[in-house]
């Protein structure tokens, strides 16, 4: 089981939380106000960094 300290160097699950923070205030606040097109290019966007950090992820979390 991975420790604390271990997820904080991670970049994935800072990057998941960083969506997460973002989804939350877009839903109840409407934070970011974005058209349908605006919005498909954001989920492009949040496509490609994933794709991103896994090919740069060389090794497991409790390996930190």
């Amino acid at each position: 089981m991975p420790t604390l300290i271990q997820l904080a160097k991670s970049k994935t699950l800072w990057f998941s939380t960083a969506l997460t923070v973002l989804g939350l205030a877009q839903q109840f606040i409407g934070a970011v106000p974005l058209t349908a097109i605006q919005q498909s290019y954001a989920l492009m966007a949040i496509g490609v960094t994933s794709a991103l950090l896994r090919f740069v992820t060389s090794q497991a979390l409790a390996d930190k």
